[in-house]
């Protein structure tokens, strides 16, 4: 079995790679687990791209896969290629970033060093963008720590998706990011907790098929089990 490190920005991303993702993968020949960034792992949030960089690199001398599992929201401008994704359209944002620190990495590691072992993941634009998947299982999962009814809420988050189109769609502004979206209707909403409860219900099948850079991503975790 294939052993796959991902490198999480913060505790939600954890949970949902230590128990939804993990038990994914494990049906595709890979053993999967989470690590915070830095030295002091119980911080989340995207850390300045010279921690993040020394993280990948050191994990990527030990005999296994690395991914990673970032917010392209509030992403520091140092990471290779934030700068250049903000001009492009949000479709193609996350695949700059990936690519830019990819090849960044690659030439770090050296000749010797063979590319397939990494595979980086930026999400569009933060976890929360998952949880659209399906909004009616989002409404169902918060209407007891909301103060508005089930339709109601159901009614708001289809309003926010109808109008993005995708659930990755959802931007990166302040006020307008996909946590933000749901905070603004349900102030209950706490992250950590809640996020990886809703996409559990929701199901991998349905969060690849709905969230399309998601899916490509999960395509490519599920390939390493069939390589050798």
């Amino acid at each position: 079995m294939n052993e796959l490190v991902v490198i999480v920005e913060g505790e939600t991303e954890q949970t949902f790679v230590q128990y939804q993702l993990s038990a994914h993968l494990a049906l595709h020949n890979t053993s999967a687990w989470p690590v915070l960034p830095g030295r002091h792992r119980k911080q989340g949030g995207v850390k300045k791209w010279v921690v993040a960089r020394q993280d990948i690199i050191r994990l990527l001398k030990k005999p296994q896969y690395c991914s990673t599992m970032f917010d392209y929201y509030a992403m520091p401008l140092d990471w290779p290629g934030r700068e250049e994704a903000a001009a492009t359209m949000w479709t193609d944002r996350a695949n700059v970033v990936e690519a830019m620190i990819h090849a960044d990495i690659v030439a770090a590691m050296g000749d010797s060093f063979d590319p397939k072992y990494f595979v980086p993941y930026v999400q569009l634009h933060e976890f929360e963008a998952l949880a659209f998947a399906d909004v009616e299982v989002l409404a169902a999962t918060l209407a007891p720590i909301a103060k508005q009814p089930l339709g109601k809420l159901f009614e708001i988050f289809q309003g926010i998706l109808a109008k993005a189109v995708h659930p990755e769609a959802i931007n990166d502004g302040y006020e307008t990011c996909p946590s933000r979206r749901i905070t603004s209707t349900v102030p209950a909403y706490k992250k950590r907790a809640v996020g990886p409860i809703v996409t559990s219900r929701i199901g991998i099948d349905v969060l690849r098929a709905k969230c399309t850079h998601f899916g490509e991503w999960l395509t490519r975790l599920e390939q390493l089990g069939a390589t050798p």
